[in-house]
């Protein structure tokens, strides 16, 4: 499952919001910021990656005036819905859970992107040719 990092600022409050959207870009809210700083608009495979990207835009964005600034989680399916905001430790935990939660390459260990080889004769997942080769 691929995870997208945005800016917000949520409607109808104007909430500064650091999104982490499970689903990848299509499942962000609509009135995303401009890119401004390193991996906003990125989509990541690993959602521990996804949450340090998320934690550097949010102070980043802090450092230059928006103090509110947090880190919100969440999928809108489609939708336009606010994310809850979180703290940084709430994100590393979902982080955590969400990756040990994720399928791995049966070979290196690495979370399967949408990309995936199979040994049918084995029940094996691998995340490339070469892993899938090399086994």
């Amino acid at each position: 499952m691929p995870f997208t990092v945005t800016r917000q600022l949520q409607w109808p409050e104007g909430t500064p919001v650091v999104e982490i959207s499970a689903g990848g870009l299509d499942y962000t809210n609509p009135d995303a910021l401009v890119e401004r700083y390193a991996g906003e608009f990125e989509t990541f495979d690993d959602p521990r990656r996804a949450v340090q990207v998320a934690i550097a835009i949010c102070k980043a964005w802090r450092t230059d005036g928006q103090k509110r600034a947090r880190v919100g989680i969440g999928a809108t399916c489609g939708m336009t819905m606010p994310f809850d905001p979180c703290t940084f430790r709430e994100a590393k935990a979902w982080a955590k859970r969400m990756y040990d939660s994720l399928p791995k390459c049966d070979r290196c260990g690495v979370v399967l992107g949408d990309t995936t080889y199979l040994n049918e004769d084995l029940d094996l997942k691998f995340c490339s040719e070469y892993c899938a080769e090399a086994e």
